[in-house]
């Protein structure tokens, strides 16, 4: 589920996938949250936005991860074109097909 703000950038980029997507407005049966409800909201998929202050955390409890432990973005991009080019089709004028592998008709 993805929300959107309803204006007209949104909606002409949305137009093109209006066959493939549902629109749902968002609904707040406990009211609409404020800036302090931000950190205990939850949105379901019906589109009810409820305000759950059991969700809320402070700040001392947050843990940021270790920079030093993420991965880059050259990292990601070589272990997602590995990934592609692993599983292309086998086609016999394909240059990512391996040496061993033969085609047959």
């Amino acid at each position: 589920m993805e929300i959107f703000k309803n204006t007209a950038a949104q909606n002409s980029e949305l137009w093109h996938v209006k066959h493939l997507i549902e629109i749902r407005p968002l609904t707040f049966p406990n009211g609409e949250p404020t800036l302090e409800d931000v950190h205990a909201v939850e949105i379901f998929a019906d589109g009810r936005c409820v305000i759950d202050r059991r969700l809320a955390c402070d700040e001392t409890q947050l843990r940021l991860a270790d920079p030093q432990k993420q991965m880059t973005t050259g990292y990601l991009s070589s272990q997602l074109a590995h990934r592609y080019y692993t599983f292309k089709d086998v086609f016999e004028d394909n240059v990512y097909t391996p040496s061993n592998i033969s085609v047959l008709d």
